[in-house]
């Protein structure tokens, strides 16, 4: 039974040697640089600080910026409230100012009806005044005519 044993440790011993042998040449080889490797670590450990420090900056500054959006955005919607107002009150004074302009031109029109009647008036009156005189100047003409007649 020993026989079979010491052949199985034999197998299993040159196997091993040809997997150690054939592993190594064929892939990359791993060099140990165990305090390179503690160095990096040590030096990425030791800069988390600033990094958080950065970081804690960083969310500062963005709700600062956050404050003075929210601050302006306040700032634009009292402005539109404010425009919203003054637009009203331009539009009912708009409206008092059209009602306005609509009386005045009644009463420019009704002053130029005015006039016209009184210019029509007056014509009128020179024209009967004229047609009285050229009617007694006709009838007195005729009537020495007639009366040198007889």
């Amino acid at each position: 039974m020993r026989k079979p044993t010491k052949s199985k440790l034999i197998r299993l011993s040159l196997m091993l040697l040809v997997a150690g042998i054939a592993l190594p040449a064929g892939g990359k080889t791993v060099s140990a640089n165990y305090f390179n490797n503690l160095y990096d670590n040590i030096q990425q450990f030791s800069g988390l600080p600033e990094e958080i420090n950065q970081l804690k900056n960083n969310y500062n500054q963005a709700l600062q910026e956050l404050d003075k959006a929210r601050i302006a955005s306040e700032q634009l919607q009292q402005q539109n409230v404010n425009l919203a107002e003054q637009n009203s009150n331009l539009s009912e004074q708009n409206q008092q100012l059209t009602q306005m302009v609509g009386q005045l031109q009644e009463a420019e029109a009704a002053r130029k009806r005015g006039a016209e009647r009184l210019k029509t008036v007056a014509i009128t009156a020179v024209a009967l005044a004229a047609g009285y005189f050229v009617i007694i100047r006709v009838l007195r003409f005729g009537m020495r005519r007639t009366n040198r007649l007889k």
